[in-house]
């Protein structure tokens, strides 16, 4: 269990998480598997570069994997605490059920499934039932044995092919991401919350590739080019958009706002709260 503010997360397996938010919003980055959402309460906003997509209490959705957004989790308008069950389908739970073909895949090509990093779910009594069962471990702080775990991601994978079978497209895609583009990735994603080894994978790169393609195109190691990365923007923000300190460590990537002030000062010379002072000075010194 992980508590942070007002927020409790239940992890197990790191396959099955039940988040409760009572105040404060809990941001997190990047899908590295295909996943299962459904909001108990409260609201879920997934944000990307282009759009900004609201779920509330009742609604199921499937994201895909290797997709990069920002997923906040944060009660309603009206105050009502965020509730949520995650469900992760990782790719070797899904090989193994396709490989046992107990039952018809049908990998047919649905544009509509396949075009979208997300799908929102239609009501479904097989869903719906799913997760009734799984929020009793939440309320009960319980968690399944690992046998009734992987029966209870059966029962997720089976209800997605029963409310549509091309699903299987989807789910049954093993394929791995093509190695893209360094540059425009990572300045893309430098805020996300990610180790080197999910950066290099997300780059469709080996870990030991990646550094040396990143060595050879930001004259840096990725370590130290993201701390300064992040850093720069935050300054930028903080002084053109008059945002302060507390509100944007979060959002450019660090984790602590003391672990942040400490990293600008050290970067810059001076605490991220004296941003709109030296850049006065500067000013009139010109």
């Amino acid at each position: 269990m992980d508590t942070r503010s007002d927020a409790v997360v239940y992890n197990y397996m790191d396959t099955f998480f039940c988040c409760y938010v009572e105040k404060d919003k809990l941001c997190d980055n990047m899908i590295t598997d295909h996943m299962l959402m459904y909001i108990c309460s409260g609201e879920l906003v997934l944000q990307t570069s282009t759009k900004r997509i609201v779920f509330k209490k009742g609604d199921a959705v499937f994201v895909k994997r290797n997709h990069s957004f920002r997923k906040t989790k944060q009660p309603s308008k009206n105050g009502e605490p965020f509730k949520g069950i995650f469900l992760m389908l990782k790719t070797p739970f899904l090989k193994s059920i396709f490989s046992e073909q107990r039952f018809p895949v049908s990998v047919v090509n649905n544009a509509g499934i396949s075009s979208k990093f997300y799908i929102i779910l239609p009501k479904h009594p097989f869903l719906k039932g799913l997760f009734i069962s799984l929020e009793q471990y939440f309320n009960n702080s319980a968690y399944p044995s690992e046998e009734l775990m992987n029966a209870k991601l059966k029962e997720a994978v089976f209800a997605l092919l029963q409310i549509d079978p091309s699903f299987a497209s989807v789910l049954f895609d093993f394929s791995e991401p093509w190695k893209i583009n360094l540059r425009d990735f990572m300045n893309k994603n430098y805020k996300c919350d990610l180790t080197l080894n999910e950066f290099a994978h997300y780059a469709g790169r080996s870990l030991t590739s990646f550094k040396r393609d990143f060595a050879q195109l930001f004259n840096d190691t990725p370590g130290k080019w993201l701390v300064k990365k992040r850093l720069a923007d935050a300054r930028s923000q903080i002084a053109n958009l008059n945002r302060k300190p507390s509100d944007v460590y979060l959002e450019v990537g660090f984790k602590n706002l003391s672990h942040f002030s400490l990293a600008f000062k050290k970067e810059f010379g001076y605490n991220p709260t004296q941003v709109e002072k030296v850049f006065k000075s500067d000013v009139r010194t010109k």
